[in-house]
Formats: structure tokens, C-alpha cells, sequence
């Protein structure tokens, strides 16, 4: 890495006045400040600087405290002049709006201005709740619980600062400023688009607790692992657990035979491998390319050797005091993300990108070819992003091997829930829900990397493209000849995204990854449970999500220094550290007290009540969150609790803490007798944060989604019309929508 103060970055010289008082807001402003803008940042005098999520969000800013006067006198003393203003909500944007017309106005609500719920409260468990990801999470016939932390919110934050650069990269100086808005419910439901997308398919929703993968989490001697079992990779896994001797015995003579008895392979793995530590499975597990890895806790990543081994740690003074904070979300070669707080000799130069020679196209990033070598969920929902936005994206395939979420050549009856109606039919890998909700918008070429042919036509795509982009292990493009080095030789102007779990250097460089494992050893898994007795984890692979929309931040970034500088540009990203950037705070916060967090359930700190509620119907809920008085007694007025409503002691917090068991039994027996639609309504126009726990087909039917223009109808030439979901990113002030069905396998090799 080079020197950053040698270097210029991409939004060296953009000046931002940060006002946000959410973490979405403050987010988006510190990404940022990571890269070359000068960020002031007003706090509230109640805040205190010195704790872990104000140091996350922002160590990187100039911190003033709020002048006397509000949001008014800091829009007057500091908001002119600026080129992006963060704002909490609609009003305050308009406020900006009027002191600084010619600046971007960035603001995250916690929902559009316009819809059923446009006057909903929203709270984290409320977004979770609606997005769908926290119906799948948890044991069946218990609670969904809610992921650890703010997801919904760091979620919010990104695309917000994707449709900040957007509009940066486009913009022309001395232009008109607009109001760039991002709803953290959309957000929330960008992330599990998998979940409407199997509905639209095949009528069948996921349920907790489902074991149709082969994965689970085990017991070893000193912790927990969670492992994905792979076809073909038996004999090694019974191997790193010390069970060689099973290999010939049931359930493990045959991939089918372990896939038809799950639960039982997997707990005679477990008994084996509670006699192994846990480092000695991760060292075995990099050896036998296997997909496990060990359960961390958030304390236990300061001394995690793959981080000190990339030196990912870093210091940031904040108001005098040094702090630890985490490293980048992801590293540029030829400039180090670092402190941008302080004022720029310069101005911004506001860029402008290409422009699409086709005249009707009016997305962002028309005139752009993306060459996508990507697979699964992570590295293709960067891509579709970047293709929702305008680019050309070219997914270069293989009909050898096919990308794992087309699933199975011949199909398979174990996957009938992601085909049309549960039928693989004669071209399984064009109707799988998952590849075709993300693979939107793009253009297939089938080549084969190895043959020379194949590797020829790969290069001259990438010679005429702007963006490549991958997820493979490291140096799996440079043992290809698909390399940086390679493609900057053939393309001056080239700019590279590589996606890696663990990054591309250090003990776990080729350590294999699914969204699960990175999960796990981000600190997440570790939070997330009904208690302390077992870690849980997310229910899908929501490290994925988060992977993705890492990458196409950083995919946009670089393109904005290499349009500013002319040269070719690399960048890494590490998934599992840029998913420990949303639970930043925890990280932190558990580092300096030297205590670890554990699964609490849905309990959360400084709110009584908390959780998921059974309602009428099968397996269906309601999330409640109760965060000031005026909530409780609200609560209390709405559902007939006239005892309570009068209780001075259940006013505060201390006092519905000591009693939160009973008002957690109240609330059961309360919420068994209504639909949960229903009741939701009823609170939030009472005034309550509340919201029906979404499943796919709620998602899909979900009506707020259905007015704002969530879903598209698309003709897709294998599976029909079906209709996909669009991103939380607004255009002209309409959500971006897609336009083309994913493609056919090879459908455009070529034409090209």
C-alpha cells in the first residue's frame, strides 16, 4: 500500500456536512470520509463520543458538538458552500434544501414518504421484521428472532452511499442539488429477495429450522464450528474430525445416502469433533478445502490471526482520546482508505461519466460494460446492482461447471422449491428462482477458461470493458491469466473488484467460504440465539447480502478514481471484514470491556417489550418493540390494559424490566387472538412500533412494497412471466426497477 497522503483519492476535495442522527445517515457520511472527503460531523450534546457506535461511525469526521439553536443555526453557520448534506429525515431535507439548493441532500426514513406505511415507526426489529429475514431465523415452532445489532440499518447506509456516488460520478458542477433518499425498510428487503423470488416461483415459503442443506453448527472441544458438508468432500470432512473410520459405514457411502439422513451424519461428526479444538479444525478445514470454520465471538477477533496477519486493525483519534476501529470495508492497491477529516485545499471536480449511446437509456451507469466472473449470491448481487443501474454486465460462465445457484445439471427433487411449480424441467439450470432474481438485467457468455479459445475471448472482453469483477478463491484469475497485472497490460483503464472471504493475503487466503462461515467468523453467529446455551446464526446466508453490497460500493468507488486519475484500479474485498463493519460497535464494545455479548433471544437493550408474539394462524407473529413511555402507554390504551395504563412504575424502563416476563405472558396471550396484519395496524396508528413477521409469500403480497413498485413482471423464455423485486436506490425519484430477465445459459455467446 502506498502512502495516502501521496495519492489522491476519489472524493479528495468533496465537503460533507454530516447532521444525521441515525446510523444509516452517519454511515453512509463515514464511507465517505474513508475515502478522501472532508466530514464534519454535528453531534448532539447528549451524545457521547467516546462510545463504541459514536467511534464506529464516526472516527473518521470532524465532530463539533450541535450549536444553540439546532438544526436551523448548523444549517446556517455550516451548510453553505457544501456539496452533500446528511439529514435524518424529510423535513430537515427540505430545510437543506432551501440553505444549500445546489448540494446533495442525502437522507435515509425509516419509510418512503408515500405507501400504508408511509406513518409507521419504524425501529430495527420493525425493519427486520417486514424484510423477511427474520421469519427464517430461529428453531422451528419457536420465535423468529431478530440478527443481532442494526443490520436493517448499516443496510440503509450503503445504498445510500452507492446512490451518493452514483449521482456524483454523473453529475456536472454549478448543477441544480436533488434529494438522494433511501427508505431502511426497502433496504431491509433488498437483502432477502430470495425469499419473494421462491414464492414467485414455486408457491413455497422457507421455514426456521429447515435442514434441506447440509450444513450445521457442532460442538468441538473449546467452542462451536459451523459446518457445510460438500459433494464429494466426505471422506475429507470425517477426516478433519477424526472419524476416518466411518467413511465406509451409512450414512456415508453415498452423497445421497448422507443427504437422506442429515441430522444423523451431522451428530455423529459432532461426537467426533467435540474431542477437537477449534483452531485445530480451522487448520484442517484450509487443508482439506473444506467449508467450516469456528464460531468467534466478537471479543475474540482482536488477536484473530488472519486479521493481524493483513494488519486490519487501526488506531483514529476522537476528541483527543485514540480509539481502536476496524479496518476498511475494502482495500484499493494504490491508495489507503484512512482520516479524511480536514478541510480540503481544493474543491471537488465533480467528474461525469460515460454516457450510453443508446438515447433511451437513462439509468446512471449506461455506458458501462461490466465483465461479471462471479458465482452464487455475493458476487452476482454486486453485479446486478451495478446492471439495475445501467451498465452492460457480461457474465462470463462455464456449461462445465455451473455457477452453484443454477443448481444441478439434471435438476433435483431435493430443490423442487426454487424451480416453476416445483419442476426442474428439461433446462433445470434456466429455472432456478434464485440464479434468475439475481442475475437480472445481464448478458451469459459460456466459455470454457481453460481451453485457449475460451481464454482468448475472456481477455477481449475484459480489453473492451470497464469493471471486472469477481468472487473467486485468490489467484484463481491470475493462475487463469485473468490477473490485475494481466488486464491492466491489455486495458490501461481497467478497474478490478475482487471478492474473497478472508481476503488475499494471510494464514485463511484460501480458506473456502460460504455466507454461514463468514458469518461466523465475523462475530455475528455468535449473537444470535435463544440463549447462551447455543449460537444460532442468521437462518439464510446473510453474510451474502452484505458481501454484495460491499462490492458494489467498492466497484463504484474505484470507478470514481480511476475516472479522476485515468489509471487502472484494483480492489479487495475482504467479505468477512466488511461484514464485521455492521456490528462494528459490538466488536468494539467488547474489545474494551473484555466482555463478550451472547444470544439474548430478542431481548435488546433499553427496550421493554421486545420479541415476536404468536398470532392467529399457522406459524404466524408479530414484532413489538416498546422504546419511550409514550409507547407503553399507548400499548396499554390500545389493548384494553387499563390496570397497567395508570402504573407509574411501568412508565420507565427500570420498572417494565423488572416485570418484562409478565408483560412478555400479557402480550402472548393478547396477540393469539388477532391476525397479525391486523394488530400491527392498529398499534402503529396508536402509535406503537410494531409489524407482521413477514414470510416470502407476505413479502411478496406485502402492500406497501405493491404501492411503491417493488416488484416487476418479467417474461423469462425458461420459466415464464414471474415477477422480481427491484433496488431500495430512486431514480428521478422512482425506485429503480428491472427491465430483463436473467439470462439463458450462454444465451449471448458470440454476439458479443
Amino acid at each position: 500500500m502506498s502512502n495516502p497522503s501521496a495519492v489522491a483519492r476519489p472524493f479528495d476535495g468533496l465537503r460533507v456536512l454530516d447532521l444525521s442522527c441515525s446510523i444509516a445517515g452517519q454511515f453512509a457520511a463515514r464511507l465517505l470520509a474513508d475515502h478522501g472527503a472532508a466530514v464534519r460531523h454535528l453531534r448532539q450534546q447528549a451524545v457521547d463520543p467516546g462510545s463504541a457506535v459514536f467511534v464506529h461511525l464516526n472516527h473518521n469526521k470532524i465532530i463539533d458538538v450541535l450549536p444553540v439553536g439546532g438544526l436551523v443555526e448548523a444549517l446556517r453557520r455550516y451548510g453553505t458552500g457544501v456539496d452533500v448534506i446528511v439529514v435524518s429525515g424529510s423535513a430537515e431535507a427540505a430545510l437543506a434544501r432551501g440553505v444549500a439548493p445546489y448540494a446533495l441532500i442525502a437522507t435515509a426514513p425509516d419509510f418512503a414518504d408515500e405507501g400504508p406505511y408511509r406513518n409507521w415507526t419504524g425501529s430495527e426489529l420493525i425493519h427486520q421484521a417486514l424484510s423477511g429475514s427474520m421469519y427464517y431465523n430461529g428453531h422451528a415452532g419457536q420465535p423468529p428472532l431478530y440478527g443481532v445489532g442494526d443490520r436493517a440499518s448499516y443496510a440503509a447506509g450503503l445504498f445510500l452511499y452507492l446512490s451518493l456516488v452514483v449521482r456524483m460520478r454523473n453529475r456536472q458542477p454549478d448543477t441544480d442539488g436533488e434529494i438522494v433518499q433511501v427508505a431502511v425498510h426497502e433496504a431491509a428487503a433488498a437483502m432477502e429477495q430470495n425469499f419473494s423470488a421462491q414464492w414467485s416461483y414455486s408457491k413455497t415459503i422457507a421455514q426456521r429450522g429447515e435442514l434441506n442443506r447440509p450444513k450445521a453448527r457442532i460442538r468441538c472441544a473449546d467452542g462451536w464450528m459451523m459446518v457445510f458438508a460438500m459433494e464429494g468432500r466426505l471422506r475429507e470432512l470425517l477426516t478433519a474430525v477424526g472419524a476416518e473410520d466411518l467413511a465406509d459405514e451409512p450414512p456415508f457411502t453415498s452423497w445421497q445416502e448422507f443427504m437422506g439422513d442429515l441430522h444423523n451424519a451431522f451428530e455423529r461428526v459432532a461426537e467426533r469433533a467435540k474431542e477437537k479444538g477449534a483452531e485445530d479444525l480451522l487448520e484442517a478445514a484450509v487443508r482439506y478445502r473444506l467449508v467450516m470454520s469456528p464460531v468467534r465471538t466478537p471479543g475474540e477477533l482482536r488477536d484473530d490471526s488472519q486479521l493481524l496477519a493483513r494488519d486490519f486493525w487501526r488506531e483514529a483519534e476522537v476528541e483527543g482520546r485514540n480509539q481502536l476501529v476496524l479496518g476498511p470495508m475494502w482495500r484499493p492497491l494504490d491508495y489507503t482508505p484512512g482520516p479524511a477529516n480536514r478541510a480540503s485545499e481544493v474543491a471537488f471536480r465533480w467528474v461525469g461519466g460515460k454516457t450510453a449511446t443508446d438515447e433511451a437509456s437513462d439509468r446512471p451507469l449506461a455506458g458501462l460494460r461490466v465483465i461479471d466472473f462471479t458465482t452464487a449470491w455475493s458476487g452476482p448481487l454486486a453485479t446486478r446492482i451495478l446492471a439495475m443501474l445501467g451498465a452492460e454486465v457480461i457474465k462470463v460462465e462455464s456449461a462445465e461447471r455451473l455457477d452453484a445457484w443454477r443448481g444441478p445439471a439434471q435438476g433435483s427433487t431435493a430443490q423442487s422449491v426454487f424451480y416453476p411449480d416445483g419442476r426442474p424441467g428439461e433446462q433445470p439450470y434456466n429455472r432456478h428462482a434464485w440464479f434468475n432474481a439475481q442475475n437480472l438485467e445481464k448478458k451469459s457468455v459460456a466459455l470454457n477458461l481453460k481451453d485457449p479459445a475460451g481464454l482468448a475471448a475472456a481477455r477481449e472482453l475484459c480489453r473492451d470493458g470497464d469493471v471486472v469483477l469477481t468472487n473467486f478463491t485468490p489467484g484463481t484469475m491470475q493462475r487463469l491469466g485473468l490477473g490485475f497485472d494481466e488486464l491492466r497490460a491489455c486495458n490501461p483503464t481497467i478497474t478490478m473488484v475482487e471478492m474473497s472471504g478472508f481476503g488475499a493475503d494471510g494464514p485463511l487466503r484460501e480458506h473456502r467460504a460460504f455466507g454461514q462461515t463468514m458469518e461466523a467468523m465475523a462475530g455475528i453467529t455468535a449473537v444470535i440465539g435463544y440463549d447462551a446455551s447455543e449460537p444460532l446464526g442468521s437462518g439464510s446466508a446473510y453474510v451474502d447480502p452484505m458481501g454484495g453490497l460491499a462490492g458494489a460500493a467498492a466497484a463504484l468507488t474505484a470507478l470514481c478514481h480511476q475516472e479522476r486519475t485515468g489509471a487502472a484500479q484494483y480492489v479487495e474485498v475482504a467479505q468477512r471484514e466488511a461484514a464485521m463493519h455492521w456490528i462494528g460497535e459490538i466488536i468494539l464494545s467488547a474489545i474494551a470491556t473484555g466482555t463478550d455479548p451472547y444470544p439474548l433471544g430478542n431481548a435488546r437493550s433499553g427496550v421493554v417489550p421486545h420479541g415476536a408474539f404468536r398470532c392467529r394462524g399457522q406459524d404466524e407473529w408479530i414484532a413489538i418493540a416498546v422504546h419511550t413511555s409514550a409507547q407503553w402507554s399507548a400499548l396499554c390504551s390500545e389493548l384494553g390494559w387499563s390496570d397497567w395504563a395508570g402504573d407509574p412504575a411501568l412508565t420507565n424502563l427500570p420498572g417494565r424490566l423488572a416485570r418484562s416476563s409478565e408483560i412478555e405472558e400479557r402480550l402472548i396471550a393478547a396477540a393469539a387472538q388477532h391476525h397479525k396484519a391486523e394488530l400491527a395496524k392498529r398499534l402503529q396508528r396508536a402509535g406503537v412500533p410494531a409489524a407482521p413477521v413477514l414470510s416470502g409469500q407476505d413479502l411478496f403480497n406485502d402492500p406497501q412494497l405493491r404501492h411503491r413498485g417493488w416488484f416487476t413482471p418479467l417474461d423469462h423464455p425458461a420459466v415464464g412471466v414471474r415477477e422480481y423485486a427491484g433496488l431500495p436506490v430512486e431514480i428521478e425519484r422512482r425506485l429503480v426497477r428491472p427491465t430483463s430477465a436473467a439470462p439463458l445459459l450462454g444465451q449471448h455467446t458470440g454476439c458479443l
